[in-house]
């Protein structure tokens, strides 16, 4: 199966308009089949990092914890720094149609706990580094789960588009220090809350308060950046499964324009929800994230990342009614 994201990102402008036609098609005959039941992550709330059409390089000690916390790159490779890194699920990495050849490389005393899986690429293990399994024989089950992955997040990424807000607030800048409160307006339903940019102070707090049957996404054109030390946190019962913090920006083109990443979050952040980057994402050293983190066009981290898995599942979005 191949993603249906590849077919608006090829650079050759002979292929560009027939594979965007084919995907329109293909994208509206999806989302058609998916508005009865309503558009969710599907596969793709499997991944606790998710990198689509870009590389993935971890920073070394990070811990991922949590069920079925795969960590996943399509389209090129991944690297994950050692020093006791641990990686609860499987690390999985392909480059459909323009493979056979992902790669993941371990450092040392990287520890992953499931499986190691590419499309025939070759795994390397440093010293003292492991996997739980290996295979790079294409035919893993795990080359379908990412690929279905990255087809649904596509899908839930246009249902989100097509969503109109129920709140539409300046740009978010807490400056350093400072706090930023905002309550969504819809008990036990779905909140979409929409703002040009959001950029927060060294140290500053944004806090989103909501039930603990509301859904929250906080969606924004511009980009995402975190000062040092600067948190996200939930009140009034909102969970993290239930928010989506976007920045729904996508270059153009099989390979995006050198441009700053739409996700910057500096050292020592913190996140509670998902965060979606529509470019690339870059993460600081010693952020804690209690959610997942999904990015098109790679992700980089520092060091120390402390992930507790907690998927976007409480999100079942109308579709866009092609």
């Amino acid at each position: 199966m191949t993603p249906l994201k590849n077919s608006d990102k090829f650079g050759r402008s002979a292929v560009l308009a027939v594979s965007a036609a084919i995907w329109c098609f293909t994208l509206a005959g999806i989302a058609n089949a998916a508005n009865a039941q309503g558009v969710t992550l599907g596969a793709a709330a499997d991944f606790a990092l998710l990198s689509d059409a870009g590389p993935m390089t971890l920073g070394n000690s990070a811990v991922i914890l949590g069920v079925s916390t795969n960590v996943g790159a399509t389209y090129s490779n991944i690297k994950i720094g050692g020093n006791n890194t641990k990686i609860d699920g499987d690390v999985i990495a392909t480059l459909f149609e323009n493979g056979p050849g992902a790669t993941i490389a371990l450092a040392n005393y990287a520890h992953v706990l499931g499986a190691c899986v590419t499309d025939g690429g070759a795994i390397t293990l440093g010293s003292g580094a492991t996997c739980g399994s290996q295979d790079t024989t294409n035919t893993n089950p795990d080359i379908t789960l990412i690929a279905n992955a990255v087809d649904q997040e596509e899908v839930f990424d246009q249902a989100v588009s097509c969503e109109a807000p129920t709140q539409s607030i300046a740009a978010i800048a807490p400056a350093a220090g400072k706090t930023m409160t905002i309550t969504d307006t819809v008990t036990g339903g779905l909140n979409v809350i929409s703002t040009p940019s959001i950029a927060m102070g060294n140290s500053s707090v944004l806090i989103l308060n909501g039930g603990s049957t509301d859904s929250v996404i906080l969606e924004t054109a511009g980009s995402i950046s975190m000062g040092f030390g600067a948190k996200i946190v939930l009140q009034g019962g909102l969970m993290a499964q239930n928010v989506w913090i976007t920045s729904t920006t996508e270059p153009a083109g099989f390979n995006p324009p050198a441009s700053p990443p739409s996700v910057f979050i500096n050292n020592s952040s913190v996140i509670n929800g998902t965060v979606h980057g529509g470019d690339t994402c870059t993460l600081g050293s010693g952020v804690t994230i209690n959610g997942a983190m999904i990015c098109d066009y790679g992700l980089t981290t520092g060091p120390n990342l402390r992930m507790h898995f907690a998927p976007a599942t409480g999100f079942s979005l109308p579709g866009c009614g092609f």
